[in-house]
């Protein structure tokens, strides 16, 4: 079992060497997971600990939730994650500091795996060379992954543009699996269920890229169900609501939901939000969206 609890973690790294997967992993990407598997595949093969540094930089929109990436980690069998906040201390470090401080120290690391482009250390000046003279120094050895491309090479960064273009099957595909947000579903204006399309509104995460505004087919999972989705992202003209929200109207599901925990996989835009003459006129569309969606 996965496991981030400081105790569990210090009994974990003073018993065992460890494989490390270095990098910031917020996307969790096809680049990510291939430089993860191989750590937890090299684990397994020593008799290590397989453990992942996840650095959390605060700045940065989030692709996916931390409860989500440690999904993610524990299904690829993961052992440990340490998790780095990006704080002054963190970011100041010497790259040769880093080595014998992180590595060695905390890490207890008997092997590290990183991608080509992985850098470290004060202003990034570790990059892998530094990285392998000075842990061959001490004994560890060092695992540089070349890194995927498709249409160059895949990255957080890009990942974000596609998402905020609503390319979601380009996002799905360098992630290798669609994005997603997930969220307590909170009390809207009940408008929807007036025309035979009640929807579910979560709030977006402040510190999450959203998705490009629109009308999206999506998968929505409920308590371990999927369903099928139509989720509008961003304001609502036709009813003059002016704030950027996330509703979903989830086929074949009755029931209630308010204050329960949904996860929205979004697959693919539809089309654009746009402002009806009336609340039939809505409904009409929603009903072609919805033969969209179940083809």
């Amino acid at each position: 079992m996965i496991t981030t609890n400081s105790a569990e973690l210090k009994n974990i790294l003073k018993d065992k060497k460890t494989a490390v997967a270095l990098g910031s992993f917020d996307a969790l990407h096809k680049g990510h997971i291939y430089v993860i598997g191989k750590a937890v595949e090299y684990a397994k093969n020593h008799n290590l600990t397989s453990l992942v540094q996840l650095v959390e930089i605060p700045s940065r929109l989030r692709i996916n939730t931390f409860e989500t990436r440690m999904k993610i980690l524990e299904d690829m069998g993961v052992d440990a994650v340490v998790v780095e906040q990006f704080t002054d201390s963190f970011r100041t470090v010497d790259y040769k500091n880093f080595i014998c401080k992180f590595l060695a120290e905390k890490y207890n690391a008997a092997a590290v795996f990183c991608g080509d482009n992985y850098r470290f250390g004060y202003m990034a000046e570790g990059d892998t060379c530094k990285l392998c003279d000075g842990c061959s120094k001490i004994g560890i050895s060092v695992n540089v992954i070349p890194c995927i491309e498709i249409e160059g090479v895949v990255s957080s960064s890009v990942i974000r543009e596609f998402i905020k273009a609503g390319d979601m099957e380009k996002a799905a595909e360098y992630m290798t699996r669609p994005y997603s947000v997930s969220g307590k579903v909170i009390h809207g204006r009940g408008l929807g269920r007036t025309i035979g399309f009640p929807t579910a509104n979560i709030s977006i995460p402040l510190d999450s890229v959203i998705p490009k505004q629109g009308v999206y087919a999506t998968r929505v999972w409920v308590e371990g169900n999927a369903f099928s989705g139509i989720t509008n992202v961003g304001a609502k003209p036709t009813v003059e609501v002016d704030e950027v929200n996330i509703e979903t109207y989830i086929s074949d599901f009755d029931g209630n939901l308010y204050g329960k925990t949904i996860q929205v996989e979004f697959l693919k835009w539809l089309r654009d939000i746009k402002k009806f003459d009336s609340l039939e006129a809505l409904k009409a569309q929603l009903e072609e969206d919805k033969k969209q969606i179940m083809q």
